[in-house]
């Protein structure tokens, strides 16, 4: 038979698809729902916080779970307008969030 090889998975998401590519995206968003974590289980998070489901714009079947920065009194919607920030949870560790988009 054929000999068959297969290239390594992306070493950043770990994907095996051969088609698999990179596509920027503005990180603007759609809160599709939320949670509010009240008990931080988590280290670096500070109680409450709240949790978003985004659907975001560039890409409408890609959907981003991320920290609200603007707090859990913040006036939030479905369908509220959110663009990503980026939570500094411990030195050197990053992780994707979202801020309430105000238009400005």
């Amino acid at each position: 038979g054929l000999a068959q090889w297969q290239i390594g998975p992306c070493p950043h998401c770990q994907s095996l698809d051969p088609a698999f590519t990179f596509e920027p995206v503005s990180g603007r968003g759609k809160v599709r729902t939320w949670t509010v974590i009240r008990p931080s289980f988590l280290s670096g998070l500070t109680a409450p916080f709240v949790l978003v489901d985004v659907q975001l714009d560039d890409q409408p079947h890609v959907r981003m779970i991320g920290q609200l920065l603007d707090g859990p009194d913040a006036p939030l919607g479905l369908g509220d307008s959110v663009t990503v920030a980026f939570d500094d949870i411990a030195p050197g560790v990053s992780v994707p969030a979202f801020k309430l988009d105000t238009g400005a």
